[in-house]
C-alpha cells in the first residue's frame, strides 16, 4: 500500500502537491509525503560571484544575462571555502519551487508545517542525502495574475528564513509558481481568499570554479 502511494505521488510530479491532489489523506499520511525536487526544476548556469556570506553559507552570483540571485550552498557544495569574489563559476542550482498552493484550512496549515519540518529530497543527484529546505507563508490573497503565475498576500505569517520580517499590512509578492500542480491550484484562488504556500529555498548543489577572474 505504501509502495502504491509513493508511485502515485511520483506520477503527480512530486514537487507541487496541492491540497486538491490528495484530499482524503489524514495528517499522519501527509507527514510521509515523498517530497522531492525534480531534475526539471534544476538549472545549470555560469556566472560571477559577487559576494559571499560565510555565516549563512550563501553567496550572491551575477549570471551572464546580468540578473543576480542569492543562493544557499547545500552541503553538496564541498568546495564552498574555496569560493572567492570575482570567480567565474558553473552552478547547478534551483530557483524557488512551489510545493503547496492551497486555500488555508486547519488541515492545510498542519500539512504545511509537516512539509517544512520534513524538507524535500533532491532528485537525480547520486548520493544526495541532504534535504532541501522548505519555507511557508500564509495570508490573504490580494492579487492573482495567471499570465505570470504569481500571487500576492497581505497579513502574511511565516516567510523565507533569513529574509527581513514583513509588516502585517504589507503586500508581499510570492515567488512565481512553476509547477503544473501549482498553476492548476492558482486558477481556483480569488482575491480575498486566505491561502497557504510552501516553497523551496534558492539553493546551489554544485559549484565548479571556471576561472579566478
Amino acid at each position: 500500500m505504501q509502495a502504491d502511494r509513493r508511485s502515485t505521488l511520483k506520477l503527480l510530479g512530486g514537487a507541487a502537491l496541492t491540497a486538491t491532489a490528495l484530499p482524503t489523506l489524514p495528517f499522519t499520511a501527509m507527514a510521509m509525503e515523498d517530497l522531492f525536487l525534480s531534475s526539471v526544476n534544476q538549472n545549470f548556469n555560469r556566472g560571477t560571484i559577487h559576494s559571499l556570506d560565510e555565516a549563512t553559507r550563501s553567496f550572491v552570483i551575477v549570471w551572464q544575462d546580468l540578473s543576480r540571485v542569492k543562493l544557499k550552498a547545500a552541503g553538496l557544495v564541498t568546495n564552498y571555502n574555496a569560493l572567492r569574489m570575482g570567480q567565474i563559476v558553473d552552478v547547478r542550482w534551483s530557483d524557488y519551487v512551489d510545493f503547496l498552493i492551497a486555500p488555508t484550512t486547519p488541515a492545510v496549515t498542519a500539512r504545511a508545517e509537516a512539509m517544512t519540518t520534513q524538507g524535500a529530497r533532491i532528485d537525480d543527484i547520486p548520493g544526495a542525502r541532504e534535504r532541501l529546505r522548505l519555507w511557508s507563508m500564509a495570508g490573504t490573497c490580494t492579487t492573482v495574475d495567471l499570465s505570470t503565475s504569481t500571487v500576492s498576500l497581505i497579513g502574511g505569517s511565516g516567510g523565507e528564513p533569513g529574509k527581513p520580517s514583513r509588516d502585517r499590512g504589507e503586500v508581499v509578492p510570492i515567488p512565481r509558481i512553476v509547477t503544473e500542480a501549482g498553476k492548476a491550484a492558482l486558477k481556483t484562488i480569488k482575491p480575498g481568499t486566505p491561502i497557504t504556500t510552501v516553497y523551496s529555498v534558492q539553493t546551489a548543489f554544485k559549484v565548479t570554479i571556471f576561472s579566478l577572474w
